[in-house]
């Protein structure tokens, strides 16, 4: 497909990365040709200086005949415009960023679909929702509920202390059948599990299972859920805002931020909220408000460096679990070694939404996550697709996907080897950065 990208930021330049190792023709545009030129240089996409609101540089990059074209630029303007343009030139799907959460409503999105712009994401609206679910679900790395919670994805750190830790795939009791290991994540690498695949302390375990059988994960891994009550978080920008329109008043937080006027934004809009006009790394005013009484940080700065550092020292006064917004994607794995119970990372959840868009999927119900080593889709298979023509067992998948779960008629099935994928299922699957060519060869 051709794709173009207006934005050659740090989230651009990532999903420019992650669809051109899935083998896409993609364009990044961009008006910085330093930073352009060094992109050029080691990357395996095109990259084009020039401005994304300009018809005539729209077309020279293609436009006429795009499949895709993704505004997210710092200017919500110039990326609602740009799509305007490129789907005037002819380009057959629009996705502009917003940041602006008056935008993000539904009568917005019914005029932005008239404009010609498809699909809009607001990064940190995605973010709170992630937060929001490990704060209600906290024995949990990642949580994803697929097709209005039909299905769900977990994706949990083994303990020393899970029954399921160092016994091989095949050895974890299967009847009843409550779940199914998708993927296990191991340091840096990514493995599409077979029977004869162990179970190791720290590795991310990814399991498929039904809504009800969720808690019974948490003992096989090892985790206790720790019960929520007081939660303080380091920063009041964008991000904190939308946390808490999801949890203002469920529970008792007090929010940390050096900027004077951001903490009145916070007082005024959030009044249960106790906002503190102080610096997160200010130990005598974290005492004074009471960390040690707290059930959860949340880090949330714009500073990973601050955000790392903010919850090891909020872990040395007693609290239990912690959550540290990382935008660069070097510092995830020092954060895991330090144990920080949750990363959210915006650019990967931008990075799901457009492979959601790339995969044609139905946006409405659809999930689809980049979890760094892995990726997740929900994807429609179609009648006559290859996936349709045999059970699981007998379809010969490569080794670096798997088909684990099904949702038909809005009800979510764990997959076995002789599982037969009827057209119309939404199916889930697991795969490795690069296979998703592999994968769409058997939907189509």
């Amino acid at each position: 497909m051709k794709i173009i990208i207006a934005g050659d930021g740090e989230t651009g330049s990532h999903i420019a990365r992650t669809l051109s190792i899935e083998s896409q023709d993609v364009v990044l545009m961009g008006n910085n040709n330093e930073h352009l030129a060094e992109l050029d240089a080691v990357s395996n996409f095109i990259t084009f200086e020039g401005s994304a609101i300009s018809r005539a540089n729209l077309l020279r990059c293609g436009a006429d005949r795009a499949d895709l074209f993704v505004a997210v630029t710092p200017d919500e303007t110039v990326n609602i415009l740009a799509c305007e343009i490129a789907k005037d030139c002819g380009t057959r799907r629009c996705v502009a960023r917003v940041d602006n959460p008056e935008l993000d409503s539904e009568t917005d999105k019914s005029l932005f679909s008239r404009l010609g712009i498809d699909f809009t994401i607001y990064p940190e609206k995605l973010a709170a929702v992630e937060i929001k679910h490990f704060i209600e679900h906290n024995w949990v790395n990642d949580w994803i509920e697929l097709h209005g919670g039909a299905l769900m994805v977990t994706g949990v750190r083994m303990n020393p202390g899970g029954s399921m830790c160092g016994r091989l795939l095949r050895e974890v009791p299967s009847n009843p059948r409550r779940f199914h290991v998708a993927a296990i994540k191991r340091g840096d690498t990514i493995v599409i599990p077979r029977g004869d695949d162990r179970l190791l302390e720290g590795d991310t375990i990814y399991f498929s299972v039904l809504p009800t059988d969720c808690n019974a994960i948490a003992p096989l891994c090892g985790r206790n859920p720790a019960v929520v009550k007081r939660i303080m978080i380091s920063g009041a920008g964008r991000v904190t805002e939308n946390v808490l329109e999801l949890i203002a008043r469920r529970y008792n937080v007090t929010v940390i931020d050096p900027d004077r006027d951001r903490c009145n934004v916070i007082a005024s809009r959030f009044p249960d909220v106790v906002a503190v006009n102080a610096r997160a790394n200010d130990i005598s005013t974290l005492k004074e408000e009471g960390i040690e009484k707290c059930d959860m940080f949340l880090a949330l700065t714009g500073s990973s460096e601050t955000n790392i550092v903010s919850c090891m020292v909020a872990r040395e006064h007693g609290v239990r679990k912690t959550v540290a917004r990382i935008e660069e994607l070097q510092y995830m794995p020092e954060a895991e070694s330090l144990a920080i119970d949750k990363i959210v990372n915006k650019k990967l959840l931008n990075a799901g939404k457009i492979l959601s868009v790339l995969l044609d999927s139905d946006v409405s119900t659809a999930q689809c996550m980049s979890l760094g080593a892995v990726e997740l889709t929900e994807i429609v298979a179609r009648e006559g697709a290859r996936i349709t023509s045999a059970p699981v067992a007998e379809l010969g998948l490569p080794r670096d996907f798997t088909v684990a779960g099904i949702i038909r008629n809005h009800t979510g099935m764990l997959v076995e080897g002789r599982t037969i994928i009827a057209p119309g299922d939404h199916v889930l699957v697991f795969y490795a950065p690069g296979a998703l060519n592999k994968v769409t060869r058997y939907f189509r």
